[in-house]
């Protein structure tokens, strides 16, 4: 019997993995699904309810994924919140965001603040702003400023403009005083 050279070897497991089944293309998915479907940059989108301008969001680029049913938002990502007189009453701000687009709520990530025209601030790594009740919540921790008082808190409900709000397990400084009724 001949010994087996190096080299015909060699050739011979080339050969073996050349020669085996390709996976068909049919059932690994389909990669178009990965790319949006719309791309923008510097690009601004409205939300409107019966004709009142609620907000209007800006991004440094947008992208919309129709088959999964949401936008991506990414660099700079700033909403202006509208009163019913049409004039802005606060701005929120993250890195990214989503807004998904069967119910258009969204969702604001990464070093997420809420200034409101009263002068308080909200940061939280991130907020939810829910269309349909027209309010802002997050389930991580929240900090909310204002020029008197400091509060964190774990969660957090609130009206886009900050003037009434709930928060969980609040902490921190007031100069605030409540009334407790029982």
């Amino acid at each position: 019997m001949k010994n087996i050279r190096p080299y015909k070897l060699f050739v011979l497991l080339f050969l073996i993995s050349v020669c085996t089944k390709i996976e068909d293309e049919s059932t690994t998915g389909n990669p178009s699904d990965e790319y949006p479907d719309q791309e923008s940059w510097n690009a601004k989108m409205y939300f409107t309810r019966d004709g009142r301008r609620q907000a209007v969001l800006t991004a440094g680029y947008i992208a919309k994924y129709s088959n999964k049913h949401f936008t991506l938002l990414k660099e700079a990502v700033r909403v202006d919140f509208y009163d019913s007189d049409g004039n802005v009453k606060s701005v929120l701000t993250s890195q990214e965001g989503k807004v998904l687009d069967d119910t258009q709520d969204m969702i604001a990530t990464g070093n997420v603040e809420l200034v409101s025209n009263n002068g308080t601030h909200l940061y939280a790594d991130e907020l939810l702003w829910d269309n349909k009740s027209e309010k802002i919540h997050s389930t991580v921790p929240v900090k909310i400023t204002t020029k008197t008082d400091t509060l964190f808190g774990d969660t957090f409900l609130s009206d886009p403009d900050l003037n009434d709000y709930e928060i969980t397990n609040p902490h921190g400084s007031s100069q605030k005083t409540i009334n407790i009724h029982e």
